[in-house]
């Protein structure tokens, strides 16, 4: 399947920012569509609680594997474009360092996480949970990869094999009963498939780039902007690591599940916006590219996407929860319209982000995202108690309008900046 799907997405235009953008997008909306008949299908084939545990195992296990990644996505994006014969050593060097440190921040996440007790009822939970970490801080490296060797339709095969193909142990194990039966086979499979993907697309594509002297920065700059890099990256997690832990113990397990499948949704149109970002980042980060041409096609391309995501959202968020019960749509229907509101102010603060990644000024956007952190975590931990999972949204919300505010100057300063200055200005 992995092997069809990389052939289908390999024809058609040369790579580009609108080619490889609508690769990711596709790769996005598939796998937020599919994550949805994943819940959807799960929460038919085995009891809600049980859903409600594995969701929250699961999000714990892709947070920490975020953590373990060390922010070398947002590095690999941003120099492995003109890394020429320096390629490979980068690659299998990110993916080492990456697999050890997922293994132990998984271990010792079991050994003194403060919810490990409920995360993990069985000793065989807690076993697997070390490597289940591990296989997804490979899967999700391997993106940011694929995507600064500007092969993004790969990308797009490999998130939509494994989509699909982690839908099938949930009905093969109904049976079971248990949380490890989704847990364990969504690990297994990412695993293969990164192993798979990694293995043909690195044998056909490294060849090419070792006659290519690399065009990167000096070491000191590297290191200063993976050391801003990789704390922001701690911040991004604190978020989606604290928000189901925090319904689940104030709201229970019930409603974890209904906040997953709602957030799910809301997280699959930050993905969307997120395809274009990257494509971005690497093409204006190339050797010979227009800056100020590919910012003002990047800008016209994120805002179609964010009035038709938002949209799209608003309208049928709310009727897919009520589709999969009566009791989802009650609960959560709330949160998704305010998360849609977000959507647009978040598109904006989105573009300064870019543009400080692109520009290599980090340092306020570092401040704005701890910012962002602290509000919406801190204003759920004050709301959900009072108004339910309506309170996730209205932190966030509040989170990304103080940002607003805070990068309105700057980013009109880099947006003078970026257009004016030739693209090896900073490196």
């Amino acid at each position: 399947m992995i092997a069809t799907l990389t052939r289908r997405l390999r024809g058609g235009a040369a790579p580009g920012l609108e080619s490889n953008a609508a690769a990711l997008m596709l790769s996005s909306l598939a796998t937020g569509l599919l994550g949805l008949v994943y819940w959807a299908v799960a929460e038919r084939f085995f009891p809600t609680a049980v859903v409600g545990h594995a969701s929250a195992v699961i999000s714990t296990a892709t947070m920490l594997a975020s953590i373990s990644c060390l922010s070398l996505g947002g590095a690999y994006q941003r120099f492995l474009p003109g890394a020429g014969r320096a390629s490979g050593r980068l690659i299998v060097g990110g993916c080492a360092l990456v697999g050890a440190v997922a293994l132990l921040l998984g271990a010792l996440f079991v050994l003194i996480g403060p919810t490990r007790t409920t995360l993990f009822p069985t000793t065989t939970e807690a076993t697997v949970f070390p490597l289940m970490v591990c296989a997804f801080a490979l899967y999700a490296i391997t993106d940011p990869i694929l995507i600064g060797l500007r092969l993004a339709r790969t990308v797009a095969a490999k998130n939509i094999a494994l989509s699909v193909l982690k839908i099938v142990p949930v009905i093969a194990l109904a049976g079971t009963g248990s949380a490890l039966a989704l847990t364990g086979s969504w690990g297994v499979l990412a695993l293969g498939i990164t192993a798979v993907v990694l293995m043909r697309v690195l044998r056909a594509t490294l060849p090419g780039r070792r006659e290519v002297e690399p065009d990167l920065p000096p070491v000191r700059e590297l290191w200063a902007f993976q050391g801003v890099f990789f704390t922001m990256s701690l911040v991004l997690t604190l978020t989606p690591l604290a928000l189901p832990l925090i319904v689940m113990s104030t709201l229970g397990p019930e409603q974890n599940a209904y906040f997953n499948l709602a957030w799910t949704m809301c997280t699959a149109l930050g993905l969307l916006r997120g395809a274009v970002g990257s494509s971005f980042v690497v093409e204006a980060s190339s050797p010979g590219a227009d800056r100020a041409h590919l910012l003002r096609r990047f800008v016209r391309m994120l805002g179609a996407v964010t009035a038709v995501s938002a949209t799209g959202l608003a309208l049928g968020g709310p009727l897919i929860l009520w589709l999969v019960s009566p009791d989802y749509f009650h609960a959560a229907a709330g949160l998704v319209l305010v998360m849609a509101l977000d959507a647009v102010v978040g598109a904006v603060v989105v573009v300064y982000f870019l543009l400080a990644q692109i520009l290599r000024r980090l340092h306020l956007m570092l401040a704005v995202q701890c910012l962002v952190v602290a509000i919406t975590i801190g204003g759920a931990a004050l709301l959900v108690p009072r108004l339910e999972l309506l309170g996730v949204g209205v932190a966030t919300l509040t989170a990304n309008m103080v940002a607003l505010l805070v990068i309105a100057l700057p980013l009109r300063r880099f947006v003078a900046e970026f257009t004016a200055a030739p693209t090896d200005a900073r490196g």
